[in-house]
């Protein structure tokens, strides 16, 4: 179940650079997934700019994602993906299955951007000032980040003809980049990492591993200390009413609302309550520990 995202510019050839690397991956014998931003049957083009439609189409490619997220199939996410902390999330689900994972960034300027949607069918096409609004609101993938690792990125242009790296000398030759169609992917190193790179690992404490009652006190201060020191890592990325969520948790009890954006101090407070109401109740995973923590965290935000 290897996990591969898609992330770029409007209108920049994402969906013709993943044709190509479907068609490669079927040449290696191996099966995909593509989940893509057309896919939610409620979301058009020009709902870009409402927060509320965007945020369920959202919501609704992540659950596709994770749906799909379960077997040996290759499983691509053809999107904008333009949220850093959306992309955070999405790479948390890849954690949570224990899959490899990459990210392919698209980059190419917004003048070409417009020529790719130029030649689209009009019902497939962007506004202008929808590709502008989009390319303001773009958070570039930063391969310092575990959940933009490893980056693959690729340069598109307008030119109709593959580069030629012998040409760079002269200036008399266009060295714009290649279009979609023509611009070199680094096809093996994604499937070299993709099929055959190191899974991602969930936390230790997200193994459901019964707790000793000697060892319950020591694991309820770690595991919240963790939960604490994620949820501060991840909140500055999402928005205010989206969610974080969290590793070390149940799958399906694993998600805190932002509703605000709280202090370390808040959450120690937090933390403190929640181990004096916990302490005399064992509690027999480091997952329950965790879940039972965020669920207190939410009902008291």
């Amino acid at each position: 179940m290897p996990f591969l995202l898609v992330t770029g510019y409007p209108s920049c050839g994402k969906s013709t650079i993943v044709d190509r690397i479907e068609e490669y991956f079927a040449g290696k014998g191996k099966e995909t997934i593509r989940v893509r931003d057309d896919d939610y049957p409620h979301f058009y083009r020009n709902d870009y700019g409402n927060a509320t439609k965007e945020k369920d189409q959202r919501s609704y490619l992540r659950s596709c994602v994770q749906k799909h997220l379960n077997g040996s199939t290759i499983v691509i996410c053809d999107g904008l993906n333009y949220i850093k902390g959306y992309r955070y999330e999405l790479f948390l689900i890849g954690k949570l299955c224990k899959t490899t994972f990459a990210v392919v960034h698209c980059q190419a300027d917004e003048s070409t951007c417009i020529w790719l949607n130029q030649q689209k069918e009009e019902s497939s096409r962007y506004s202008e000032e929808t590709i502008s609004d989009l390319i303001s609101r773009y958070e570039k993938p930063d391969p310092r980040n575990r959940w933009d690792s490893p980056l693959y990125e690729i340069h598109i242009g307008k030119s109709e003809r593959p580069f030629n790296e012998d040409a760079v000398d002269d200036m008399s030759v266009d060295l714009e980049h290649p279009s979609p169609r023509f611009v070199d992917i680094p096809l093996t190193d994604i499937y070299d990492w993709l099929c055959e790179g190191k899974a991602l690992q969930q936390n230790q404490s997200t193994q459901v591993v019964p707790l000793a009652p000697i060892n319950f006190l020591h694991e309820l201060d770690r595991v919240t200390q963790e939960v604490v020191a994620e949820i501060i890592d991840a909140q500055r990325l999402v928005g205010i009413g989206q969610h974080v969520l969290v590793t070390n948790s149940e799958p399906d009890q694993n998600k805190v609302i932002v509703k605000r954006y709280r202090t370390l101090a808040e959450f120690t407070r937090l933390r403190r309550q929640f181990i004096n109401i916990s302490k005399t109740k064992p509690i027999d995973s480091r997952c329950k520990i965790a879940s039972l923590f965020i669920h207190y965290l939410n009902s008291n935000s």
